[in-house]
């Protein structure tokens, strides 16, 4: 009864009233066997994955957006945009389930001023770059470079200013307010600001395009772990059937021992698991540093576009100390097919070897269907 209510109040509604508003999303799941410490589907009793048959959902999104004319080339603009999971599962912690889970904001935009944003919001590596990773994948797979994009992410209680364009030139600040203020555990008793500023740079032009983000996560050293600062660069070409991508990231941190298990609560190490099993010592908050490298080719004939991706990551530093074999060295394979321009058929392998004695490498296999509307 409730649901014939609400459909005959929305028919209701005049035209003009909803004119502004779309409907938008994507659909994306499929079958994957994983064998990835990720998984948490099937690991032996010492915690090393074993092979598991899946049915997950790759990111599937449902959004509303609009906007409203304000005369003299301005708008006002809004969106609010969840997380769905086709597969049934949900996890609170990420979003997935809440009304608003992904970028929700609402803002102004000008005729050459750009727009400006406030609410929750993606910063410019997830938003704007990741270029180096086209694929679909879920979070339990290494079928595509999630451990090289695992910073990208969304801020909450942040502003973010998006520039014009000029001539392929653009940029970006976001600012994201740490409301919680808490007293630092350094023992100085003072609060920390653990605000996080993000600014981005851009050029794009005739199908090439470079691209900047530099990350600054304010007293993350205050707090006994987390992110501190973090570059990365992009550049490629996506024109005339061919696909190249090349990113390359530096990323600082700090990470605490607990009785000899290590935290990673801004995904500042590639894998916790990866300094365990190197046998690294910490006693206090120490830096830790890591680098990678990422490179990706693809070229599109007909309905087809195969990818091939290799991310390295180098070892880790530690309190100004190389960890030796703490790094990975990953390979995925990719293949899409276009049903049409809205619906493809995507498939692909992951390949990784952890330098470090004690860890097994993780594989992936996905076949699954993406559909946008």
């Amino acid at each position: 009864m409730n649901k014939k209510l609400i459909a005959l109040a929305l028919a209701a509604l005049p035209a003009a009233a909803m004119a502004d508003v779309t409907l938008y999303g994507q659909i994306r799941g499929g079958y994957e066997y994983n064998k990835t410490y990720s998984s948490t589907l099937s690991k032996d009793s010492s915690g090393k994955p074993q092979g598991s048959s899946e049915i997950n959902d790759w990111t599937s999104r449902l959004g509303f957006k609009g906007s409203e004319d304000l005369g003299n080339g301005l708008k006002a603009i809004w969106q609010v945009e969840s997380r769905l999971k086709i597969d049934g599962s949900g996890d609170p912690t990420k979003q997935e389930g809440n009304l608003g889970g992904r970028d929700t904001f609402i803002g102004l935009a000008g005729d050459g001023w750009g727009q400006i944003r406030l609410g929750r919001l993606s910063n410019y590596p997830n938003l704007d770059m990741e270029q180096v990773d086209p694929g679909y994948y879920s979070d339990q797979s290494v079928g595509g470079l999630g451990m090289f994009t695992r910073l990208d992410t969304r801020v909450n209680n942040a502003i973010r200013y998006d520039s014009p364009n000029w001539y392929g030139f653009s940029y970006m600040a976001l600012w994201g307010a740490d409301e919680k203020r808490n007293i630092a555990t350094d023992g100085s008793g003072t609060r920390t600001n653990n605000q996080l500023i993000n600014i981005g740079l851009s050029y794009e032009n005739s199908g090439y395009f470079a691209k900047y983000s530099f990350v600054n996560q304010g007293d993350s050293n205050k707090v006994g772990a987390g992110l501190k600062d973090w570059h990365r660069l992009e550049a490629g070409y996506n024109a005339n059937n061919i696909y190249a991508a090349f990113g390359y990231q530096q990323v600082r941190g700090y990470v605490g021992g607990v009785a000899g298990a290590y935290s990673d609560p801004a995904g500042v190490l590639y894998n916790v698991s990866a300094l365990n099993a190197s046998g690294a010592s910490l006693g206090s908050t120490q830096a830790v540093k890591t680098k990678e490298l990422a490179l990706t080719g693809g070229y599109t004939f007909g309905a087809f576009t195969p990818y091939l991706s290799y991310a390295k990551g180098y070892d880790l530093s530690v309190g100004g100390n190389t960890v030796s074999k703490s790094g990975y060295d990953q390979f995925v394979l990719g293949l899409d097919y276009a049903l049409s321009k809205r619906t493809d058929v995507y498939t692909s392998y992951g390949h990784v070897n952890w330098k470090a004695d004690n860890l097994t490498s993780e594989s992936s296999f996905g076949l699954g269907l993406i559909h946008r509307f």
